[in-house]
């Protein structure tokens, strides 16, 4: 295929939407608690609202493309994306909420937001829901009520209030999930990024280097990974599919030091699953996204994963994600696949597409990584169906 690989498909598995200025009044009842967000519309910018949590106090100003169907859609027409995945924000997710009917309520409201979008649009979005994970029974209903309406999985944070990922409570939740085909996705919050104990929060304060998001969030993904996997998560349900956010966060980097622990000190691994972290990656139901910020984590991640196990995900439309960052010519949802070169007479004028990298290392010059049409592809659009069941696991 000529240079720049342009698909026929792509799909952003990675996005967010809050909730609409409608459900501001719907939500009001829930305002005591601590963490609680909702959204209003802005007073004198129609375009924009405000997320607002329990005191009334403004977190962030928004714009509309958060929440707004259609013009989410006129930024996936100008960077040719076809579809996007559609999950709430998580800090809206009701980890923090210790009320069931609460807890219940407050997901129902988010999954239908979602839902109305999806229906205004199905051609363009699907959607990804949340569950009142700390309450099983519930989450279990709420699961089953948003397969009735179309939706694909659920969106579940790297700890539950503290509580890892392999608890047994939670194990219902993520088996009720396997039955009914449910994809789920991993997305980091909470723990390394809002510490409680006084040194650690310290070090690892918000304004500090934005630490909580650039270092926080992968060590909470690595974490999330870790739990499902030595806690025989993945073992017990090879067939759910599970997509870690942000590229996996650490643990990619860290599966040859996961396995050398387990061989160093097995002692310390006697309840743990008898898989290696290798054997997991390839014969359960692991995947990652490609939000890494760099062609050569991208190349590691691959090679890791398999391309079949890597969907492209943009973190739209939040700053953090693939969204012009560096250049107004408009770095966009898949830029990086689809400039990194395929056979070496590409290199030169891909390297034109990455102005902002050094093309010296330590040691001299130094290449892009290659990628052939068929990984591109499926990272492009192949991979996403697969995670999502719209097609049979390779």
């Amino acid at each position: 295929m000529p240079y720049p690989f342009k698909p026929q498909e792509k799909w952003d598995v990675h996005t967010h939407t809050t909730l609409s200025p409608e459900t501001f009044e719907p939500l009001a009842r829930f305002g005591h608690y601590a963490d609680f967000v909702r959204v209003r519309a802005h007073e004198t910018k129609p375009c924009c609202a405000e997320m607002v949590n329990g005191k009334g106090e403004v977190q962030r100003i928004i714009a509309d493309n958060a929440y707004d169907g259609v013009a989410r859609i006129t930024d996936c027409d100008h960077h040719h994306v076809s579809m996007q995945v559609l999950y709430p924000t998580p800090m809206m997710i009701t980890d923090y909420v210790d009320d069931a009917a609460d807890a219940a309520e407050i997901c129902k409201i988010l999954n239908d937001d979602n839902a109305r979008l999806v229906s205004a649009f199905p051609d363009r979005f699907v959607a990804i829901g949340a569950l009142p994970m700390r309450f099983p029974d519930l989450a279990v209903k709420e699961l089953e009520r948003i397969k009735a309406l179309d939706m694909r999985g659920v969106e579940i944070n790297s700890n539950i209030n503290g509580m890892d990922l392999d608890d047994p409570l939670l194990f219902p939740v993520f088996e009720a999930a396997a039955r009914l085909d449910m994809a789920v996705f991993i997305h980091p919050w909470g723990g390394f990024m809002m510490p409680t104990e006084e040194r650690l929060k310290r070090r690892m304060h918000a304004d500090l280097n934005w630490r909580p998001w650039l270092l926080g969030m992968g060590l909470e993904t690595g974490l999330a990974f870790d739990a499902m996997r030595s806690g025989r998560v993945h073992e017990r349900l090879p067939d759910l599919r599970v997509l870690y956010a942000h590229g996996g966060g650490v643990f990619p980097a860290l599966l040859g030091r996961l396995e050398h622990g387990a061989y160093a000190r097995p002692d310390l691994f006697e309840s743990a699953s008898k898989q290696s972290p290798w054997q997991t990656i390839k014969e359960c139901g692991v995947y990652t996204d490609t939000l890494t910020h760099s062609p050569w984590a991208l190349q590691m991640l691959v090679e890791m994963m398999g391309s079949a196990r890597v969907a492209m995900g943009s973190d739209y439309p939040y700053p953090l994600g693939e969204l012009d960052p560096f250049e107004a010519k408009g770095i966009y949802p898949g830029h990086m696949i689809e400039h990194l070169p395929g056979p070496e007479s590409d290199m030169d004028v891909a390297w034109r597409h990455f102005p902002w990298l050094s093309p010296e290392n330590a040691d001299g010059a130094r290449d892009l990584p290659r990628f052939s049409d068929v990984q591109k592809r499926n990272m492009l659009s192949e991979t996403a169906k697969e995670w999502l069941g719209y097609i049979e696991r390779k």
